[in-house]
């Protein structure tokens, strides 16, 4: 079953333009060219800006360091195809996890509903922040309910696994309220504390030496804009839950269900100590969604880090479901089995195969036409840090822009004003003045859709007074590529 789930990821990545004829997110596109700046002495906050910790930095280090003798593009091509290796992993610990607590059929439920979850899936073909965050996660669980939950080493691993979370994205910590809710009572709290240490130890140890060379600058970037950042994405809370438990995964989302009833149903009748898995994945799935509908912003991608505990109640909801079933007998529970089985992967299936046919041949013809007709030095900014990447391209410069829309907010929050939102925020003269002196600074710039978008009707004006635009030619369409006149 996992390799099923590489499968399924992977699949986007077979086709005549190969890795990068799929479409680079702006998410992963930031992450893995910082990654790259960072092994070549670019250190982040210090000389350019990035809003999360740097574990996911460090992390997707091994493919960043491909690019030391690789084209950039190619280095990410392979990178993709281990990301969906972190997918296929994450799949093979849910199902490890629920089959443990559960038995067979919780745990292939699991599997399949991981592998087969569409927001995952998609994060699994980049290198988001969330396929990291799943499979320490997911690990951090395996061993926190362990059959022998005391084991020193254990407990170590544990530890180590939780902080690495953290040090990728801050919520990764709320995953300790779990833990400690999942096996209550005195002995188990002191025997947490080790796991908690080790926890601080690895966040500090990640995090530390880059935060140190540039303490303000990180508060900055990792605290103060992610507390004060103007919404973004979907403010609707009904549209947001509405958006959680979507159609496109019904089979999934009804066994998880089914299980969070199940899990709280037996936490008022179980003794504290039993059930501790159910327990842990009730109040993990709890929180994500309550951390979804809570935040400032939110998009669909960030379903990704729901799929780490919903599959798993899957499991327990399917193996519920088939223990009820066995009073009508043998016939009956097979049949459930099944049922469950294929209500759990073939929904989301459906949507994985969809999203593997999608490409960019704008983002293909351009890259080409970098590669023949701007010269490899000369200075290019990209709105869209993976339209750079697919021709092989890094952030250049003394203080490379690598993150140019959370840049731009940033200056916007400088002056210590509030925005309504993102637009407004983008808006404001403080942002719109320094993309003007950055864009002023290059002699190529990569507008597209998302340029046009951050540049306001009084700045696009000055932009196509300074450029002149070289591809695609004429009124066509697509990826635009513009040249300092």
């Amino acid at each position: 079953m996992a390799l099923g789930a590489w499968a399924l990821r992977a699949l986007a990545f077979f086709h005549r333009s190969g890795a990068l004829g799929y479409p680079v997110d702006y998410g992963e596109g930031v992450s893995f060219s910082a990654a790259s700046l960072l092994l070549r002495g670019d250190l982040p906050y210090r000389d350019f800006i990035f809003v999360h910790p740097p574990g996911s930095l460090l992390l997707w280090a091994p493919g960043a360091a491909l690019t030391l003798g690789l084209d950039a593009a190619t280095a990410y091509g392979i990178t993709r195809y281990a990301v969906a290796a972190v997918g296929a992993a994450c799949a093979f610990l849910a199902g490890r996890v629920a089959w443990r607590a559960w038995g067979p059929l919780a745990g292939c439920v699991a599997a399949l509903a991981y592998a087969a979850h569409p927001e995952a899936a998609l994060a699994e073909r980049g290198t988001f922040l969330e396929p990291l965050l799943n499979l320490l996660c997911l690990g951090f669980a395996s061993l926190w309910l362990a059959p022998v939950p005391h084991s020193r080493a254990r407990r170590i691993g544990a530890g180590v696994l939780l902080g690495l979370a953290l040090s990728v994205k801050l919520p990764g910590g709320l995953w300790l309220v779990p833990a400690l809710l999942s096996r209550p009572g005195r002995e188990s709290w002191r025997h947490a504390l080790l796991p908690v240490l080790v926890a601080c130890a690895t966040f500090a140890v990640v995090v530390g030496p880059l935060a140190a060379l540039a303490p303000s600058e990180f508060l900055r970037d990792v605290i103060t804009f992610q507390v004060a950042r103007p919404p973004d994405g979907e403010p609707d809370r009904w549209l947001r839950l509405r958006d959680i438990f979507h159609e496109r995964r019904w089979g999934e989302v009804l066994l998880a269900l089914v299980g969070l009833g199940a899990a709280c149903v037996r936490a008022l009748r179980a003794a504290p100590e039993h059930r501790p898995a159910a327990r842990f994945f009730a109040c993990a799935f709890v929180l994500t969604v309550a951390l979804r509908l809570a935040s400032r912003t939110y998009w669909s991608q960030d379903n990704a880090h729901l799929a780490a505990s919903e599959a798993v109640l899957a499991g327990l909801g399917a193996s519920v479901l088939h223990a009820f079933s066995t009073r009508w007998g043998r016939a009956t529970s097979r049949a459930v089995a099944g049922l469950a089985l294929a209500a759990a992967f073939l929904p989301g299936a459906r949507h994985v195969l969809e999203s593997a046919r999608q490409q960019a041949p704008d983002v293909v013809a351009l890259a080409k036409h970098l590669r023949t007709d701007v010269p490899p030095k000369a200075c290019l900014y990209s709105f869209e840090p993976g339209w750079a990447l697919a021709a092989g391209r890094l952030p250049m410069g003394a203080t490379p822009i690598v993150d140019g829309y959370a840049t731009m907010l940033q200056d916007a929050m400088s002056t210590g004003d509030r925005f309504e939102d993102t637009a407004e925020a983008l808006s404001a003269p403080e942002a719109q003045q320094a993309l003007r002196v950055m864009l002023d600074a290059c002699r190529f710039v990569i507008l597209g859709q998302r340029g046009t978008w951050q540049l306001t009707p009084e700045s696009r004006p000055w932009f196509r007074r300074r450029f002149v635009r070289r591809f695609p030619e004429g009124d066509a369409s697509g990826v635009d590529l513009w040249e300092h006149r």
